[in-house]
């Protein structure tokens, strides 16, 4: 019999007393449940639209509607407080419905990534062994249904519900059958201590990790980003980006909620249909990755507009190059960098008071309550404006992975996460994230960052986007490659390497490989695909 997973185990707090006391001394971490988020606030303004798609505008009191028949469903087939139940949903209405049910019975929610095909899908399930599952019958032409049931019988694993919100397939049963109603008043969320949310990294180089957060974790996010970003009951936020993903869940569903603003709905990225909502909504914020910044700035100057709605934009995922923050800044969208992860989700932030210098050069301040220390090679510390190994412990760190080995190679004495970033701090307090230590290219002993290379491509006025890569093969052992948007089409390695040259960079560090595509390959969230721009260059056994 195989075992569910021990979120209680996950959980147990791993830094010391003293740094648990002071976090609730500066009001970091609280007693508060996010399994009331979404019912107390339709308690308090029924008819205010919260949610609005490309279809129609859905208020709290209908929000409420449907995660209440979706939470009776769920209690009625058996799942019980701490199950943990995985769902797979477009970005819309439904998703917040059906997050927020989970959360009010008390439930762990363990999104699933649309790019997760039925490999990804068997890792996840076979980690959470979720007592339900929640999907559609059918979304962006795949049968989910019945991927699903594939990766079951995998598995060996039977949850007690199968559930769609929309479509029918055998098997399979209405979410909200049961019904809107009150529930039993023994259905409690989830208290501040234990786990409520499990989510999987991208898996694109290995398989995908279960992140766990606690209730207080994930409430002091909410909190944090609200404070930082000045986010009110008047703001409307555009999110494109998977609800199934911490950014759109938060941003999506958590953040507006919290303050009984609206989210701005849009399941499938394209910059001008995101043009065309934006303004029809009057959408005040927008956080997402670097291609949908630099996708929607060049969809509003092909519709002819001179301005937006949009006051700021939180852009992070991928690297940002500077002169994309500032361009926003001529269109008058006061953009800005940030850093985070699965693990952390915001550990720097900036905002509308930050001068521009520091939005585009910098990934901003720590956020609040979040601690960091820079190591050298040795594991000493270094002083500020020295470069090594990024180290965090915050408030809304995750409590751990359900793999307890990864726990043991991450987390070091103190709480201290290891991020596998490369950065530093300056002595007024900005961060700057280098790149990943995986992302080094070592050319026979000598070093170079990735995300350094690609600011200095970045430049070249043919440029519109790229990313560049360690490629196996050559006399070196690993070559440069940089895979570009270019605007002529007809970009060389030796023209970039001229303009590099005369940007005064060493020439160790101009790309020996180009590939010239029409859209770097990402994920759904907004990063680059590793694989699919590796398989753009050759295996270098002839390069030399």
């Amino acid at each position: 019999m195989t075992m569910l997973p021990d979120f209680h185990r996950v959980t147990r707090p791993r830094v010391d007393d003293e740094t648990l006391g002071r976090w609730r001394a500066h009001g970091h971490r609280t007693d508060e449940r996010i399994g009331w988020l979404l019912e107390e606030r339709a308690a308090t303004w029924p008819d205010r639209v919260a949610v609005v798609t490309p279809e129609r505008a859905f208020t709290y009191g209908e929000l409420q509607r449907k995660a209440s028949a979706v939470a009776r469903t769920l209690l009625t087939a058996g799942v019980q407080p701490g199950d943990s139940v995985c769902w797979m949903l477009p970005t819309d209405a439904d998703a917040v419905a059906v997050a927020s049910a989970i959360w009010r019975i008390g439930a762990v929610s363990s999104p699933i990534v649309p790019i997760y095909r039925t490999r990804e899908m068997s890792e996840v399930i076979g980690q959470v062994r979720p007592a339900a599952v929640i999907t559609d019958s059918d979304i962006r032409g795949r049968c989910l249904p019945d991927e699903f049931d594939e990766v079951f019988a995998t598995v060996g694993h039977a949850p007690r519900a199968r559930l769609l919100c929309r479509g029918i397939a055998t098997g399979w049963r209405r979410a909200d059958r049961e019904g809107a109603g009150a529930l039993p008043a023994a259905i409690q969320p989830a208290s501040a201590d234990q786990a409520c949310l499990v989510l999987f990294t991208s898996g694109t180089e290995a398989a995908p990790k279960g992140a766990v957060h606690s209730v207080a974790g994930l409430t002091h996010e909410v909190r944090s980003g609200i404070a930082e970003w000045g986010i009110t009951f008047r703001d409307r936020m555009f999110m494109a980006s998977p609800m199934t993903h911490i950014t759109g869940l938060l941003q999506g569903f958590l953040i507006p909620t919290r303050v009984g603003g609206a989210a701005v709905l849009l399941d499938r990225w394209d910059a001008a249909q995101a043009v065309e909502m934006i303004e029809h909504s009057s959408a005040t914020y927008m956080a997402g990755a670097t291609p949908f910044l630099r996708e929607l700035l060049a969809a509003y100057t092909a519709s002819g507009r001179d301005s937006s709605s949009l006051a700021q934009y939180c852009c992070g995922g991928a690297a940002v190059p500077s002169a994309l923050i500032r361009s926003a800044q001529d269109f008058g969208i006061t953009g800005y960098r940030a850093w985070g992860m699965t693990e952390l989700p915001t550990s720097t932030v900036a905002n509308e008071l930050d001068s521009l210098e520091a939005r585009s050069e910098t990934d901003g301040r720590l956020a609040a309550g979040v601690e960091l220390r820079v190591l050298d090679e040795d594991g000493s510390p270094l002083p500020p404006g020295g470069i090594g190994a990024l180290q965090l412990r915050g408030p809304e760190m995750m409590a751990g992975y359900l793999d307890e080995s990864l726990n043991e190679e991450c987390f070091l004495d103190g709480g201290w996460f290891d991020t596998g970033d490369i950065g530093w701090v300056g002595e007024d307090g900005y961060v700057r994230v280098n790149g990943r230590t995986k992302e080094i290219i070592n050319r026979g002993g000598e070093k170079f960052s990735v995300r350094e290379i690609e600011e200095l491509v970045a430049r070249h006025p043919d440029v519109a986007s790229v990313a560049v890569l360690a490629v196996p093969g050559g006399r070196l052992g690993e070559r440069i490659g940089a895979v570009i948007v270019s605007r002529s089409g007809e970009l060389t390695a030796e023209q970039l390497g001229d303009f590099l040259a005369g940007e005064g960079a060493a020439k160790q560090k101009r790309p020996e490989e180009l590939a010239l595509v029409d859209a770097i390959p990402t994920n759904s969230t907004g990063k680059v695909d590793k694989r699919a721009a590796l398989a753009l260059f050759d295996d270098g056994s002839e390069a030399g």
